[in-house]
């Protein structure tokens, strides 16, 4: 087996480094997803409801990471969680390309 020296083990270093600090969130957030999915019962193929809570968990998990980013706590990434979970994936794309409208328009 070769070994590849000019690969940085640093990048899954800072991988595992983020999935600690926002994963939880993610988590949180893909639960809250599923559990609303199922509550709502509208969507009764497994697989979406998988999918769906999914992009819930690694919405959240982005939306942390953005915070962070732009200096705010890491509180933020629960709030992310728990408004992308309660609210869906679909109607937080709503809200932002309303958001982003108003930004465009002016």
């Amino acid at each position: 087996m070769k070994t590849m020296p000019e690969k940085d083990p640093a990048l899954l270093a800072a991988a595992l480094i983020m999935l600690r600090d926002h994963g939880f969130a993610g988590l949180l957030a893909f639960v809250l997803s599923w559990l609303r999915i199922r509550f709502d019962a509208k969507e009764t193929d497994p697989a979406r409801q998988l999918i769906e809570a999914s992009l819930g968990g690694v919405l959240a998990f982005v939306i942390g990471l953005a915070c962070e980013k732009l200096g705010l706590s890491g509180g933020w990434s629960y709030v992310a969680a728990g408004f992308v979970g309660t609210m869906g994936v679909n109607q937080v794309r709503s809200l932002a390309g309303k958001w982003a409208q108003r930004k465009v328009d002016g």
